[in-house]
Formats: structure tokens, sequence, C-alpha cells
């Protein structure tokens, strides 16, 4: 009995022993390498100090920057202020409205001589924007050089103009206005009205082409006075004064021009024209007929408020003697 009882005793410890040993023979699973330590049993947790502000004086805090409703401030949201838009008169003249901006004026003299017969004229014009798509223009031609008309003796002399004009400019289209204006000449007495499409067509940032500022041209009272050459109202005056005399009903007048930025302060100009007085290409007792004229020159801008230009042509490409220099001097404000 005794060793029976010794047997299964040894037996049970065995067992024990061996249950043991499996249990920790099992391997343990991997560690996750991203996930924190656990702390040691009885060991006190270390808190991770937390680095000091970038700006701890407030130095570079900007007070305008967008804040989230947390309080914080938004790295996603950018605020940027608006393009600031660039406006004026273009110094380019190829690039310019037909009609000027609104508040701006302008004053220019265009003298120009013509070779034989010997004649020569000034006009000093005036251009006020109302508005961006109207326009106020006035015109004095305040001087002549010509032979008059009225006197028997041969002789060029200069005279005072009396020709003065007004004029309104509405733009129907950025490309396209109406234009009319009313002439008057003072002594003797005679009005006449001026219609015209004035168009202005870009090619491009070099190239623009327009015309037809002055159309029609018409007499209401006498004769049509011209703002071209005083040298022509003093004719038309003096066959005014024969009542047996015929005068012209007016005129047309199909003109065009092409601009050339060549550089943005200097543009080549050309000029073309034809005249039909008394609205007829033939001549007649009105002395109408055909005239055609043409010029070409450069127009410099060595300031945004300032042009001057200079140009050589034909007033009557028919008669060499016509040959005709001018110049160009416009100042706005």
């Amino acid at each position: 009995m005794s060793l029976r009882r010794l047997v299964s005793a040894l037996s049970v410890v065995v067992g024990v022993v061996a249950s043991a040993t499996v249990v920790v023979a099992q391997p343990k699973a991997p560690a996750d390498p991203a996930a924190p330590a656990a702390p040691d049993a009885g060991s006190a947790v270390q808190m991770a100090d937390e680095p000091p502000p970038a700006d701890m004086d407030g130095v570079n805090e900007n007070p305008d920057a967008p804040k989230t409703l947390g309080g914080g401030d938004s790295a996603s949201v950018t605020v940027t202020a608006p393009a600031k838009l660039t406006g004026g008169y273009p110094i380019e003249e190829a690039a310019r409205p037909i009609t000027l901006p609104q508040n701006m004026s302008e004053v220019s003299l265009d003298p120009h001589i013509q070779v034989s017969p010997a004649m020569a004229s000034t006009a000093l014009r005036a251009r006020y924007g109302i508005t961006r798509q109207v326009q106020l223009g006035v015109t004095y031609l305040f001087g002549g050089l010509y032979d008059d008309p009225e006197t028997p003796m041969e002789k060029t002399a200069f005279h005072p103009g009396k020709a003065v004009g007004i004029d309104v400019t509405v733009l129907v289209q950025k490309w396209m206005g109406v234009k009319v204006g009313v002439p008057v000449y003072v002594d003797p007495g005679a009005v006449g009205v001026t219609l015209g499409a004035p168009m202005r067509f870009r090619f491009g940032e070099r190239l623009t082409i327009g015309g037809m500022d002055d159309l029609v041209h018409v007499a209401v009272e006498k004769f049509a006075p011209s703002l071209y050459q005083e040298g022509f109202n003093a004719l038309a005056a003096a066959t005014s004064l024969n009542s047996n005399t015929i005068q012209s009903r007016g005129a047309l007048h199909f003109s065009g021009y092409g601009i050339y930025q060549y550089l943005p302060k200097l543009a080549i100009i050309g000029r073309a024209a034809v005249h039909l007085e008394d609205f007829s290409p033939n001549r007649t007792d009105g002395g109408g007929g055909i005239t055609t004229s043409i010029r070409g020159g450069f127009q410099y801008t060595p300031r945004k408020f300032l042009d001057l230009g200079l140009s050589l042509g034909f007033d009557d490409l028919a008669h060499g003697g016509t040959f005709s220099p001018a110049g160009f001097l416009a100042v706005r404000i």
C-alpha cells in the first residue's frame, strides 16, 4: 500500500510540472512599435513638456489673421487683397477710346500751312468728357494767313479768325459714336451743321483703323463754315455778299485714318479723305467736285498728358501746290 501511494503522488507531481512547462514555453505576441510602452507598476507617470510658443512677446502677432471657432489661427484659410485696378488715359494713341474719360479735358493746337496758293490757319480745340459716353467739344479758328478776296490788291497777310464751332459726341458702342456739330461764322453771319459717325477698330496691340468723324456738312444759313482753313470762309463770305452767287449746299466728307503704334510713346499715323463739295462729284455753280487729300506723320507722347505731332501731305492730290506741313500739340488735364 505504501508503494502504490508513493507512485500516485509522483504521478501528480510530474503532471503539474509538465503543465507549467507548456504555459511558459508559449511564444509572446510581437509588440506594436507605435504603441507607447506600458509603465511599470508602481512607477510615476512622466508628462511631456510642451515647447514654448514661437512668439512669446506677441511681436509677430497678426490681429487680422482669420480665426477658427476654437480661437486658434487657421493655416488653411488665406485672405488676399483684391488686385488694384489700373485706369487712366492710355499713353498709346492706338489704345485710346473715341471719347475722353469723365471729367478729363484736352486742349490742342493744329497749325498747318499750304504752299500754293499761300494759305495757313490754326485752330484751338478743346474737348471735355462729361461722362464716359458723352463728350463736349469747342473749336475756334482764331487766325488765318491768306489773300483777302474782298481787297483788289493781291497780298497774303494774317487775318483774325471768325469761325467757331461746338460739337457733342455720344458713344453708342465701344467702337462707334454719333457726333453733331454746329459751326458758325461771325461776319457775315453763316451757320452750318456737321454730322459724323466716328468709328475706331483695333487689331491686335499695334494697329488701329478709324474714320468718319465729320461725314456730312450742311449749310443752314448762307454757307457751311470751315473749321480747317480760314481762307475758305473768307472766299465764301465774299461771294455770299453777291445775291446772284449760288453757294454750296454743303459737302460729303469720307475720311479715314490708320495708326501703327511703333513704340508705346511713338505712333505713326496716316490719313486720307475724299471731299465732295455741293454733294456732287462734278463741278457745279456751287463749286462742286471731288477733292482727295492724303497725309502722313507721327505723334510722340513724352508724358501721359502731352502729345506732340508732325505731318506732311496734300490737301488736294490734283494740285501739287496744296502740299501742306502741319503740327499738333495737345495737353490733357
